[in-house]
């Protein structure tokens, strides 16, 4: 009692008060002791903070999805690579 009576007067709060205080947060679940999120409650977390723009169905895509990436495939894939282009712009030697 003496000890708590010291700790009341340092934080100059009434021993009754600081002790409640404690108990409450002795009686608070522990982070520690939450479950880890499964992938389905972080891909949620993920959309709704904005970090992906949608969540995956897990269905196969349908013949015009699959067509349109395809499509999308072949019209982003053309040109030169990055490497050919930055050894071009370096010049002659």
């Amino acid at each position: 009692m003496q000890r708590s009576s010291t700790e009341a007067k340092k934080s100059g709060k009434q021993p009754e008060t600081l002790l409640r205080e404690i108990m409450l947060q002795r009686l608070q679940p522990s982070p520690q002791l939450k479950r880890p999120l499964t992938s389905r409650e972080l891909m949620e977390k993920q959309y709704n903070e904005g970090k992906i723009l949608n969540i995956p169905s897990r269905r196969p895509l349908t013949r015009k999805e699959q067509a349109e990436r395809e499509r999308l495939a072949r019209l982003f894939s053309g040109g030169k690579p990055a490497s050919e282009m930055a050894i071009e712009d370096r010049g002659p030697y």
